[in-house]
């Protein structure tokens, strides 16, 4: 392979583009498959990197970016400048376009069978133009690739060898990866990464990994708590895309909604999900997609902490949340995301009436209220507290007056109560279908009260909406 490098770079197409005998037989060894089409790619690089090489010549220069880096290291300066490449390529991306290599490549690319499948997987757009498509989604990501791996538009052979393996690889492949991720705010994981369920976890990751495998997603601004403008923990789903599987099928969304939910139910805090979803298949990057209001929207201001508690029953409680998106469990804990989100009545009132829901077979408050006492107060103190917030809330809707301090606070003591109870629910502490029947046998003495675990919390909630 490296003599048929070496050959490649020594030698150099006509204008017409044609190539010699000896430079095609150079390429017939390199480990590729289709010999066309690595011919036409590197045509249009090597014609696109002429044209920006000449507009450098005649003295346009390409903007540079100052990053602060707040710790020194070593190998690193205290101000690194980054070309700003990618402007400087998109800037010209219309005279690009109308090369005969360009057209050359899209249409190459576009009727060959393999690569049109490739393009068409996971669009809704069946009937889409395959050469926009081609541009958009390999021609100019590639010549991205290629000009950031080389500002001066000096073709680095090697790096367009490997570039174009990598998507032959992908192009060819019976199985293909399918890669999502969002980033995760308000979140610490306090023992490394953590496997939620088979192809979804939560990782740890630095700007230099992200910016490495997501360079498309490293150029957005993630905003405030970021690390370097990038993210530090991210939601990652992964897997195996057959060539009988549905592509359209695979839907980040209600994964990252159920983790989100999980992990307020069990750890509390702040933690959101997005504001986007970044996706790929293999080599092709996918548009990114807004995060589900309820995942994105802040839940609070206290960190999340998944210590070891929390990480042993977080993937418990995964399973149980996603096996019925639909039950009891599932429609509570939307309650209590949406009170913790929420102002005024319409919190309060989504509380209050799951609550009743789950702790009364019909809307009988004293009974609820009792009953809820008994299964989440741990002493005397706690259990005044949720049976005079159960009846502050009943006077309050049933008055409509407007909410004054008092039914903040009401909010947020049975916004914990809820919390609570969906949290023991989902790790198995409580059967949350027969709490009335577990409640009352407490309360007759036929059974002892459990002394819950993960689920045990103070009657309050602390929230930035409601403090």
């Amino acid at each position: 392979m490296p003599v048929a490098v070496a050959g490649l770079r020594q030698g150099r197409s006509d204008g017409t583009g044609r190539r010699t005998y000896e430079q095609v037989e150079q390429q017939l060894q390199l480990p590729i498959r289709n010999a066309g089409l690595f011919a036409a790619l590197r045509r249009f690089v090597v014609e696109a990197f002429e044209l920006l090489a000449a507009d450098r010549a005649d003295g346009a220069d390409i903007s540079f970016s100052v990053e602060e880096h707040r710790k020194v290291r070593d190998e690193r300066p205290f101000y690194e400048y980054r070309p700003m490449t990618e402007r400087f390529v998109r800037e010209r991306l219309d005279r690009i376009w109308a090369l005969d290599a360009s057209d050359d490549a899209a249409w190459t690319v576009a009727s060959d069978p393999a690569c049109a499948a490739f393009l068409r997987a996971g669009r809704a757009d069946a009937v889409a133009d395959m050469s926009l498509v081609a541009r958009s989604e390999l021609l100019g990501p590639l010549l991205f690739a290629m000009a950031e791996t080389s500002p001066v538009f000096e073709l680095d052979e090697p790096a367009l060898l490997e570039h174009y393996l990598r998507f032959e690889k992908a192009l060819y492949a019976t199985a293909r990866r399918y890669v999502a991720i969002t980033p995760m705010w308000g979140i610490r994981l306090l023992y490394g990464d953590l496997e939620l369920a088979p192809g979804v976890t939560l990782r740890a990751v630095n700007p230099e990994w992200f910016r490495m495998e997501w360079p498309e997603a490293a150029q957005l601004d993630w905003g405030e708590g970021s690390h370097e403008g990038l993210p530090t923990v991210v939601l990652q789903f992964e897997r195996q895309v057959g060539a009988d599987d549905d592509e359209h099928a695979i839907d980040p969304l209600r994964g990252i909604v159920d983790v989100t939910s999980a992990i307020r139910a069990l750890a509390g805090g702040s933690v959101t999900a997005g504001p986007l979803v970044v996706e790929r298949f293999d080599w092709k990057a996918m548009a990114p997609r807004p995060v589900p209001a309820i995942a994105a929207r802040r839940c609070g201001h206290l960190p999340s902490r998944i210590d070891g508690t929390v990480a042993t029953h977080l993937p418990t409680a995964l399973r149980r949340l996603s096996a019925d998106p639909d039950g009891t469990l599932a429609r509570a804990l939307e309650r209590y995301q949406f009170a913790a989100t929420a102002h005024g009545m319409s919190a309060l009132r989504a509380v209050f009436d799951m609550l009743v829901e789950i702790y009364a077979s019909e809307r009988e408050v004293g009974s609820a209220a009792l009953r809820l006492a008994v299964v989440l107060g741990a002493d005397l103190s706690d259990r005044r507290s949720f049976i005079d917030a159960m009846h502050h809330a009943a006077a309050v809707i049933h008055k409509g007056d407007p909410p004054g301090p008092d039914t903040v606070r009401t909010t947020r003591v049975l916004a914990a109560a809820l919390r609570a109870t969906v949290a023991a629910g989902l790790v198995g502490e409580l059967p949350v279908t027969s709490l009335q029947t577990y409640a009352d046998g407490v309360l007759i003495g036929e059974r002892e009260r459990k002394q819950l675990g993960v689920a045990a919390m103070h009657p309050d909630l602390e929230t930035s909406n409601h403090s």
